[in-house]
């Protein structure tokens, strides 16, 4: 992804309360930082695990509580480390710093 690019996916729909659906997402690359945004409406954010090692190429974010389950898995074209993290009215955002600058 380029500057300014932007990745968006929509919620898989199932009719199962119980199976595991795939949060819409967006990723901004912002230059040295990248932010991602997962909506998880109904989610008390405690019940959200965030799953990202220092220098990862990948990030899981799961939640869940006794009506759905979120999970997804977002790999990253280089190597992050954790900046900062806020939940608010049903929208995670993540804001990751990059680490190694030259993309894959």
């Amino acid at each position: 992804m380029g500057k300014g690019d932007s990745e968006n996916t929509r919620p898989i729909k199932t009719s199962d309360p119980t199976a595991t659906v795939e949060p819409a997402t967006t990723l901004h690359d912002e230059g040295k930082f990248l932010r991602i945004l997962a909506e998880l409406p109904g989610i008390a954010e405690e019940k959200i695990k965030i799953d990202l090692e220092n220098h990862s190429t990948s990030v899981t974010i799961a939640a869940s509580d006794t009506a759905v389950q979120y999970k997804k898995v977002i790999t990253i074209p280089f190597e992050v480390r954790f900046s900062k993290k806020r939940f608010s009215d049903g929208v995670l955002e993540l804001t990751l710093e990059k680490t190694d600058h030259a993309p894959v």
